[in-house]
């Protein structure tokens, strides 16, 4: 600060000779210099200094906050200006002491006449004196070294301030810091950076929304109390960022650092001092509103990206007994597939590496083949399609398969392309044939619909030879003028289903195109399921299937009789299935669905298009041998019986359940001296007429030379049991052996159906593998129905959710509950 005495030659010299000052009064010599200087900057700081404490103390009483932008930036200028023009005058003849001034300064501080100080540092000159007076003189020097004392600076503010205007100041800014309350510096900020106390004082609302389809819950954005950092959030991709400010002058800006594209926002003015702004967030960025430049709060977001969804086959495809492909597949999304189809495209090639066929440009579309999803929007599934395209003009033609599944964003994922032949049906009636080997040429080359429509008139000129039927020949002449008028392609718009529907009334009469509306509206409802549509939608579009249904079932009667069906799954195993199961099991569906259950009303749906899909119908009994025919008459006998059976057994647990009653009372269950409860001898009568129903079906069997399976017989010893028991009144054991005769009943039916399918060459079960019984779920040895493949709730559960859904109707209905209450049952019955 000071500089160093060696820095001089000629102290550098008397440091030689010995003459420098000793350590511990040069220490004092620096301290000397610095009290000088401070001596000097007080009065040069002081003016300046007095007005920047007056600023502050003003600042502390709160005379800034409320002060509007221009008068604010007018007083700081005066004050910076009059703070800049002080210190200049201030510092106009300061200057540096030097170490001269601070020897004598610390001689006046100890009273030291003669500057011993600085004669200590002389050196005597050669030949002008004696020696031992110069040592007695250095002598006298050193003594009075010893009594050195520091002295305080001279107070020159009393020159520079003579009005005491220093005490003022001290006073306000310590009646500032103690008479005001918290908050100190933020007022000190507020008088700083004009408007800073307006955005202090703002109100202000932010929060970020995330798309509906994340099914994430808003997010509410608060001022961090402890500190200034910036607050950090994780949100999804297509957030929106929403802003309310209440109480600024000035509109505001949003500005985003990080993501180079975006630019400052100015928000919305809703009214007078409040502004608005919602802002998509697209990309991870620090995110700051701003008024004037300045910051008012700050954030950094960081956006997750959606992901596109994946979809792939899960299996290879297969082929029903209907000829539809079953696509097996299984989607991923992170939050959700919306939609997923089979896309497909003609190819001039069966397989990647086969040789190409000469397959000409299409004329028509692809076919649209919707995926049906197992529920609404999955993140994670699988699930299986039937599609029916013998019905397109690219049947039998090469195609590539390619699965896709679209997410909310309408981001879509591929699977790997599949190379395979569109199965197509095979036709035996020829005039069938020919139609669709001309809806074929019609639909592949461009330049054919000339010669379709001559083949047409050909056939129909001739009509009492080749058509009988009178609709078949109005039919064919539409399409014939349809195709003379043609002038372009969508004047055939229509001409190809025409066609089919001609083939195939000619081919199967009406049960083909019963099969197709029947198809059409069970995909209906599982869409409906799907989607969640209402419970009217559901109840109508359920009408619609058993409607479909019905016409299904007269034109299949129609054309083959009252015969049993039978069904082959996917996995390979037969059941055989009567109408009435069927039935029954669109009416469980109808019952799933209007209870809110859903997914087991779609996982039961999937079940019934599984068995209609491979429904196959036995020959006519004509054609059958006597065994055969047998076998199939005692299949659906057997199917009438074990339903009454088990409404037997019911009626059998009832009244054991009332006899149960009647014992905690005092009535004995069952009378030890043999007689019987009144009660049970209708029910013994009864159990013995099922026993002889059976007897005869098993006398039947054997005329007819068909073997009884094991099975049979068994269900009749547990037949007599059951009888025997409601005899001794024993209605509890009785319940069992009943229930042990449905197994028996159940197993015989099924190894009777097995056989027969045998007979007819039909892919059956072989012995030891597990069947399914018409709910699709696995058939044990025993005939009861386990396993847990689709869980389908049993009566009971049906009831309990009618009964809560009747309770959330009821309070609902009570209007004196809560509102939120209200909303949240009002959610609960729409998804229900």
């Amino acid at each position: 600060m000071f500089g160093r005495r060696n820095d001089n030659p000629e102290r550098k010299e008397k440091a030689a000779r010995g003459t420098m000052l000793p350590a511990r009064v040069e220490r004092r010599v620096r301290v000397s210099r610095a009290l000088l200087v401070l001596e000097a900057l007080l009065p040069a700081l002081w003016p300046a200094t007095g007005v920047a404490g007056f600023f502050i103390a003003l600042a502390l009483f709160g005379l800034f906050s409320g002060l509007s932008p221009l008068p604010h930036w007018l007083l700081l200028a005066v004050f910076g200006a009059a703070i800049v023009w002080l210190l200049w005058r201030g510092f106009r003849d300061f200057h540096w002491p030097s170490r001269d001034e601070a020897l004598r300064h610390l001689e006046k501080s100890s009273g030291l006449p003669h500057a011993p100080l600085s004669a200590y540092e002389d050196v005597a000159a050669e030949n002008t004196g004696d020696p031992a007076l110069w040592a007695a003189h250095r002598r006298w020097i050193a003594d009075r070294l010893k009594r050195l004392r520091l002295g305080l600076p001279a107070s020159l503010l009393a020159a520079r301030d003579p009005f005491a205007l220093r005490a003022i100041v001290l006073l306000l800014l310590v009646v500032g810091v103690a008479g005001t309350g918290p908050g100190h510096l933020d007022r000190i900020a507020d008088a700083l950076v004009p408007g800073a106390s307006g955005a202090r004082a703002a109100s202000i609302e932010a929060w970020v929304t995330p798309p509906g389809y994340t099914g994430k819950p808003p997010v509410y954005l608060e001022r961090r109390a402890d500190t200034e950092a910036m607050a950090s959030l994780t949100v999804p991709e297509g957030a929106t960022l929403s802003l309310r400010v209440h109480g600024l002058k000035n509109a505001p800006l949003l500005e985003s650092h990080g993501d180079e594209r975006a630019k400052p926002q100015p928000l919305n003015t809703v009214s007078d001092g409040n502004y608005a702004i919602d802002a998509p967030l697209t990309e991870s960025a620090d995110v700051a509103l701003t008024e004037g430049g300045r910051m008012i709060r700050a954030w950094h977001i960081e956006v997750t990206p959606d992901k596109a969804p994946q979809i792939a086959f899960a299996g290879p495809l297969e082929q029903s007994a209907s000829n539809a492909l079953r696509l097996v597949y299984k989607v991923t999304d992170d939050y959700g597939v919306v939609s997923a189809e089979a896309r497909i495209a003609l190819t001039r090639k069966e397989k990647p590496d086969a040789p190409k066929m000469d397959v000409p440009q299409p004329r028509v579309t692809a076919p649209d083949v919707k995926l049906t999803l197992p529920s609404a929007r999955p993140r994670e599934a699988e699930g299986a399609t039937y599609a029916e395209l013998t019905a397109h003009p690219w049947a039998g033609l090469p195609v590539t398969i390619t699965l896709a599944a679209t997410d909310d964003k309408e981001q879509t994922g591929l699977s790997e392309p599949l190379h395979i032949v569109l199965p197509a049906r095979q036709f035996t009636d020829p005039l069938a044939r020919a139609i669709i080997e001309q809806r074929r040429r019609l639909a592949l080359d461009p330049r054919s619909g000339a010669s379709v429509a001559r083949f047409i008139d050909n056939f129909t000129q001739d009509a009492d030879r080749y058509i009988e039927d009178k609709s078949v020949f109005l039919s064919l002449r539409a399409a014939y003028w349809r195709l003379t008028e043609a002038r372009r392609d969508t004047d055939l718009t229509g001409i190809y289903d025409l066609l089919w529907s001609i083939a195939l009334r000619i081919e199967d009469g009406d049960l083909s195109l019963a099969e197709r509306d029947l198809r059409d509206a069970r995909k209906a409802l599982a869409d409906a399921l799907a989607e969640g549509a209402g419970n009217d939608e559901i109840a109508k579009l359920m009408n619609d299937l058993k409607s479909a249904f019905d016409r299904y079932m007269q034109a299949l009667a129609a054309q083959q009789g009252e015969m049993p069906m039978m069904s082959e799954m996917p996995d390979g195993n037969a059941q055989t299935i009567d109408r009435g199961e069927l039935e029954d099991m669109m009416n469980a569906i109808a019952e799933l669905a209007q209870n809110g259950a859903r997914e087991q009303a779609s996982a039961m749906l999937e079940q019934l298009q599984n068995i209609l899909e491979n429904l196959q119908v036995p020959q006519q009994n004509a054609q059958m041998s006597p065994g055969d025919r047998a076998m199939s008459e005692a299949i659906d006998e057997m199917g009438q019986l074990i339903g009454k059976q088990r409404e037997l057994m019911d009626r059998t647990f009832r009244e054991m359940e009332r006899q149960r009653a009647d014992g905690d009372q005092g009535t004995p269950l069952g009378m030890p001296d043999g007689r019987q409860q009144p009660s049970l001898d209708g029910l013994a009568a009864e159990q013995h007429a099922l026993s002889e129903q059976l007897n005869d079906i098993l006398s039947k069997l054997g005329e007819a030379g068909a073997e009884a399976p094991d099975a049979l017989a068994e269900a009749g010893n547990s037949m007599k049991s059951a009888e025997d028991r409601l005899g001794d009144g024993r209605a509890d054991r009785a319940t069992g052996s009943q229930g042990q005769a449905i197994e028996r009943m159940q197993a015989g039916a099924q190894a009777l159906a097995d056989k027969l399918m045998e007979g007819k060459g039909g892919r059956g079960r072989g012995q030891g593998q597990a069947g399914t019984d018409p709910f699709g779920r696995p058939m044990p040895q025993s005939g009861t129905a386990s396993g847990n493949e689709v869980t389908v709730p049993d009566k009971i559960d049906m009831q309990r959710a009618r009964q809560i859904l009747e309770e959330l109707r009821k309070r609902a209905a009570e209007l004196g509950r809560p509102q939120i209450e209200l909303d949240y049952l009002d959610r609960l019955l729409q998804r229900f």
